[in-house]
């Protein structure tokens, strides 16, 4: 528990800072004032005031953000200091929404932007680092767990080796994945070790509709071969396409089918990077280019109150040649962020049910 939550934080930890940074130092690097940069939301832990930023980090570690001064217009309610910081950015011409559309547009764009250039550099480093998968290791030793399939959920983790399964000693990878497939939808008794200890599972494998068998959710250890740099980057950049090709896939496919069940929250992102920590490094580094990209898409959606509805707004406004009431947009943007927290709330209602009383 205690590695799930250190290296989930610190992995959603550098995603939001990223993140965040992009907007940041477009914003400083476009003349517009940030009065904030903060990672988290809620109370302030720790923070420090450099020049005209506040640099903070707050107690919630599940986002973060960068206030620039003017990306919503002022009001009677907003309190005196603000004013006046908003005062002052306004005679030096440095409020967000005193910009051109197209600065705006670049401030916006250069946080997803970052998450998705974070991922191509995570996936040259670690073919450039740790090589890359030749073939498997034919040992039955667990390389990967799925989280939230039978093997995981029965408390099998990564680099567990199984000896036997319903008493039939097992002295391969196919042997395992034979007596696995042979009983699908069946009890099974797996006894395996971990570490120095010898343990015993009861586990249902589930039927795969696809490959006609049963399954538990394992990966096999991997054999990886040393690559040059040039061929680091080469594939590491055919990795992002490709997870960035089947993440919009994905997206599409839930929409088509209206159906909510594989979106995960924080809890099944903790879940997933937690299970990688215990297999190692390299696992941590693909998860987290992986979400990264995620971010990135989800970020661009069209929604109010995401990056994506903020810039259909400036697209609106550069194909009109006129910007939308102020007004109007941070209203739609209120209802947007309202809607968003109905739906977290929704989301990790579900990972709870899925985590805690499946």
């Amino acid at each position: 528990m205690v590695l799930t939550i250190v290296s989930f934080v610190i992995v959603l930890g550098i995603l939001v800072f990223i993140h965040e940074f992009g907007h940041y130092i477009t914003a400083k690097k476009s003349d517009i004032m940030v009065s904030e940069f903060a990672l988290g939301f809620g109370p302030k832990l720790i923070s420090k005031q450099v020049g005209e930023t506040l640099y903070s980090i707050r107690a919630i570690p599940l986002g973060g953000f960068c206030n620039m001064v003017g990306e919503f217009p002022a009001d009677e309610s907003m309190p005196e200091a603000e004013r006046e910081t908003y005062d002052q950015a306004k005679e030096k011409g440095r409020l967000f929404n005193q910009k051109s559309a197209f600065k705006r547009l670049a401030v916006i764009l250069m946080g997803p932007i970052m998450n998705f250039l974070l991922a191509v550099l995570i996936f040259i480093l670690a073919f450039a680092i740790f090589g890359v998968p030749t073939s498997t290791n034919n040992e039955a030793i667990l390389g990967e767990v799925i989280p939230e399939q039978p093997a995981a959920e029965a408390g099998l983790r990564a680099n567990d080796k199984i000896l036997a399964i319903n008493g039939q000693e097992v002295d391969s990878w196919e042997k395992m994945s034979e007596l696995i497939r042979q009983n699908s939808e069946q009890e099974i008794t797996i006894r395996y070790q971990r570490d120095s200890e010898i343990e015993e599972i009861t586990i249902t494998p589930a039927y795969d509709e696809e490959s006609e068998r049963g399954v538990i959710g394992v990966y096999p250890k991997l054999i990886r071969e040393n690559v040059g740099f040039g061929s680091a980057i080469t594939l590491g950049l055919q990795q992002s396409y490709q997870v960035f090709k089947m993440t919009i896939q994905g997206f599409v496919q839930m929409f088509r089918e209206s159906s909510a069940e594989d979106i995960g929250g924080p809890i099944m992102i903790a879940s997933i990077i937690g299970q990688a920590a215990r297999v190692g490094i390299l696992n941590v580094l693909n998860w987290m280019a992986i979400i990264s990209i995620n971010l990135g898409i989800i970020n661009l959606l069209p929604f109010p109150a995401l990056d994506g509805g903020r810039i259909l707004f400036i697209v609106i406004e550069m194909i009109r040649g006129k910007a939308v009431d102020p007004r109007k947009e941070s209203y739609v943007h209120m209802i947007g962020f309202a809607l968003l927290m109905l739906l977290m709330i929704f989301i990790i209602y579900n990972d709870v049910m899925r985590t805690f009383f499946n």
